[in-house]
């Protein structure tokens, strides 16, 4: 079952307990997961695809949006033995998300012109644009089958809005690449609707495959939304800060596409506050070293304590909201994925 994870034993580096040890309740429902997503792709009798989706099977990832559908269903139902249709409809939702996680990435890296994706080539790398545009699509179709397939208009209710908000914040991202002149606050909106949005979907539809009580729902999709900002300004400080070996595809992306992200924003803001022109975006002139002049001006202003704060304060939040939810190892298995956020913000933003 470790295998579940490769490269990703530790969830952004850190001490303390890996991932695995914090996924132990439901490392079984980890490998179901695995079995369901796979069993879903394959129902195609086209070799070309059966090709493509193999290749997609064989770069895991940490598999988080699934883990937090299981850890909030098992949280919520308080014994981790729910009903049999409550188990199917869990592991129908945790398979969907990552299959809506899957197509994001794929579609962001068509945006992007990304080259790797979890230490290989990208679909669009590896297919072409017109290949990458259409999984993207057939991974969202198969999502919404085994949403469909759960019979619960909730779990239709709480996926699909928040499907709506992620696509709206890709669609802002992009419409406002290049302008380094938006405030923190626009970063902020973004990341609330990329990428909060289906964190909190993944918590919220997780726990409501296993309870009826709204106040436990609702507890667990705010602690997903507030999880899911400190894991994206976690996930950015490292595409500017880490190399190409830890992050697991080509840093500076961000970067490259004009893609605003608040660490971004306080390295060239620090250069402008000196008098100083920021680097030129373009992908001729961005190398490891201007990649290093762009980290040294984000640690050689107050960027490391802002954005520490900020995360220290969504974890907070996070946290806070698991106090309605009865004591579990399932509960204590989201506390400690928030630490580890926590303690990888600490490990990427102290030199």
């Amino acid at each position: 079952m470790i295998t579940l994870f490769e490269r990703d034993a530790c969830l952004h580096g850190g001490n303390g307990s890996s991932l695995t040890h914090i996924l132990r309740p439901i490392l079984p429902d980890l490998e179901a997961v695995r079995g369901r997503l796979a069993e879903t792709l394959a129902e195609t009798n086209d070799a070309r695809v059966r090709e493509i989706v193999d290749y997609l099977l064989e770069s895991p990832g940490k598999r988080m949006r699934p883990a937090l559908v299981l850890l909030s269903a098992r949280a919520a139902d308080g014994t981790g033995n729910g009903s049999p249709g409550s188990n199917r409809a869990c592991l129908n939702v945790a398979a969907a998300v990552e299959l809506i996680h899957m197509a994001s990435l794929v579609h962001d890296d068509l945006i992007d012109g990304a080259a790797v994706r979890h230490h290989r080539p990208s679909i669009q790398a590896k297919w072409g644009k017109r290949v990458s545009v259409s999984v993207g699509d057939y991974l969202c179709a198969k999502a919404f089958r085994l949403i469909a397939d759960c019979a619960d208009p909730r779990l239709f209710a709480i996926v699909g809005s928040q499907l709506c908000a992620m696509c709206e914040g890709e669609l802002l991202q992009v419409a406002e690449r290049g302008d380094f002149n938006l405030s923190a606050h626009r970063c902020m909106a973004v990341m609330e609707k990329k990428t909060a949005a289906l964190f909190a979907a993944c918590c919220g539809a997780g726990a409501a495959t296993a309870a009826h009580q709204d106040g436990v729902c609702e507890a667990l999709r705010t602690f997903g939304f507030h999880f899911g900002i400190a894991f994206q300004i976690l996930d950015d400080c490292r595409d500017l800060l880490s190399d190409q070996e830890r992050l697991g595809k080509t840093p500076g992306q961000d970067l490259l596409a004009g893609d605003v992200t608040l660490p971004l924003l306080y390295a060239i803001r620090y250069f402008w506050r000196r008098g100083e022109k920021p680097l030129g975006m373009s992908r001729q002139t961005l190398g490891e070293r201007e990649l290093a002049r762009l980290g040294e001006a984000f640690h050689s202003s107050p960027a490391p304590r802002k954005i520490a704060q900020l995360v220290a304060s969504h974890i907070g939040r996070a946290k806070q909201q698991l106090q309605p939810v009865a004591d579990s190892e399932f509960k204590a298995s989201l506390h400690q994925l928030a630490d580890r956020i926590a303690a990888g913000a600490c490990d990427v933003l102290v030199r």
